[in-house]
């Protein structure tokens, strides 16, 4: 079942360095980017904010839950924050892989994914294989994506099974 999600910016700046938004397309039929999301990738002068604007597949969407994004402020950063009030509003999957927004998240009852998720998504769809999935991994510990070792090691297991 595809879906639709709203999405923080570590996934979208790491797969916009590889080049390889596919692997969200693959698994989500629209991605909504809160706009302070929007404008921390933009900040990055790599050219990945116009990839971004230039696919189908992202749209822009700005918040109107100002009194949750309040409650946010000073514990997370505002795209975070953003995220997960946007996630909410809209009643989407939030794609987050910073572990204190991931937390937060959780408990305000959303379902979430990481970049892992997503490989995993892919894997299971067999739109990628598993050594393309560990390629991937290995290409984004080097774009300085931080993962835990026991983090790892369980994505390792369930792409195996």
């Amino acid at each position: 079942m595809r879906s639709t999600i709203v999405s923080d910016s570590t996934t979208l700046i790491i797969l916009g360095k590889i080049k390889r938004y596919d692997l969200i397309e693959n698994v989500f039929d629209k991605v909504y980017i809160p706009s302070e999301v929007m404008r921390e990738v933009s900040q990055k002068s790599d050219g990945i904010s116009n990839t971004i604007l230039a696919h189908t597949l992202f749209e822009i969407k700005s918040i109107t839950d100002e009194v949750t994004l309040k409650m946010l402020d000073g514990i997370l950063d505002s795209g975070e924050s953003e995220a997960i009030v946007l996630a909410k509003e809209l009643q989407c999957i939030l794609l987050i892989d910073e572990k204190k927004g991931r937390t937060i998240a959780k408990t305000m009852g959303l379902d979430i994914i990481g970049l892992l998720g997503v490989l995993i998504a892919n894997v299971k769809r067999e739109a990628i294989t598993r050594t393309e999935a560990i390629e991937i991994l290995d290409t984004i510990k080097r774009e300085k994506f931080r993962i835990s070792k026991k983090l790892e090691e369980h994505f390792l297991d369930v792409i195996k099974q």
